[in-house]
This record gives structure tokens, sequence and C-alpha cells, in this order.
């Protein structure tokens, strides 16, 4: 009776270390890299089409994100799992504890000598009820888009990302009414130049 006991209480725990609560928070800035004026966030160990218990944009798509597309993917100009390691990453995983203690995000499947030499951006837990990346096959490139899988591996075998136009480009562009009153500066001290 005690080891029935104890093995559904171990099977309880290791159940519930590989499957987490879907955190319905904006996703902070160090889960996520800008390249080529997209965000991008690695959101899932597996395709976007047979990720267990499914990706979920419900929260996150109220910031922009969206599932990453074949188009989107070549215009950022493909990537790796070395795009999304920087220093200040919310996967600690240089210091040794591979772990980002706010969200439980971390690494699996690190291969000897492609370990990253800086944290890790790690967005999985924003969008799904997992908690890792499989490092490896992002080293490789093995990603899962909306509507194309890389290296014909279907399922399990691919990465899963999603995408968004930068916050800092939008940020950056200035609204027409601001523009509007720089030009009628310019034109003011252009007149003023002239009568002198």
């Amino acid at each position: 009776m005690k080891i029935k006991v104890i093995s559904a209480l171990l099977l309880a725990l290791s159940s519930f270390s590989s499957a987490a609560a879907l955190i319905n928070t904006e996703l902070p800035d160090n889960a996520y890299i800008t390249i080529n004026g997209y965000d991008v966030a690695w959101i899932s160990p597996w395709s976007q089409h047979n990720t267990p218990g499914g990706i979920d944009f419900s929260f996150q798509s109220l910031f922009g994100w969206a599932p990453m597309t074949l188009d989107i993917y070549n215009n950022i100009g493909g990537l790796t799992g070395y795009n999304f390691a920087f220093a200040g990453a919310n996967v600690d995983y240089v210091s040794g504890n591979n772990l980002d203690e706010a969200s439980g995000a971390r690494l699996a499947y690190v291969q000897p000598g492609t370990a990253p030499q800086f944290d890790v951006a790690v967005a999985t837990p924003w969008f799904t009820n997992h908690t890792w990346i499989d490092w490896s096959q992002g080293t490789d490139g093995q990603w899962s888009l909306a509507n194309f899988d890389f290296h014909g591996c279907t399922n399990s075998c691919n990465e899963s990302l999603a995408f968004r136009v930068s916050q800092t480009a939008i940020a950056q562009v200035p609204e027409p009414a601001t523009l509007a009153i720089l030009g009628l500066g310019l034109i003011g001290i252009a007149a003023r130049r002239r009568r002198s």
C-alpha cells in the first residue's frame, strides 16, 4: 500500500515538473529577441501543429504576437538558437542554474560543444503549459512555422516561433502632427532668414 501511495505521489510530482500553468502577463523584454524590425519569441519545443495542449495566442495576441510564417522568417533572414542567447536573457544559463525563476523556463537537450555562451531568451511558459525549449534543435535551425516545417521533420522535432512587428520600431516612428509642427517651424526659420 505504501509503495502505491509513494509511486502515485512521484508520478504526480514528475508530471507537475513537465507542465505548468500558462502565464497570462505581457512577455518580458528579456524573453524574446529583436531582429530586422521584428520581435521574435521561442515558444514551444514542438511544432506549431503538434504542441501537446496547443499553443495559446489568446492573451499574447493582445500585444501583437502571432505564429511565425515563412515570409516573415525569410524577411528576418533566418535564425538559430544562438540568436536567442544574450547577456541578461530570462533563462540564466551561464551561471549554471539553467532557469528563469519567475516563469520556470529552461533549456533541455543541450549537446556537448553546443552550449550557449550567454543566457537564453525562452518564452514557452507564456504560450504553452510547458516550460522548456530543445536547445539542440534550435541550434540546428529546426523551426516549425505556421505554414512550413524545416528539415522535412514534422511534429515533435521542430521548435516553434512567434513574431510581432518590433515595439521599438513602432515607438520610434513620429506621429504626423509632430512632423507637421516640425515642418512649420522649419518654414518659419527659413522665412525669418529671408527677411534679415
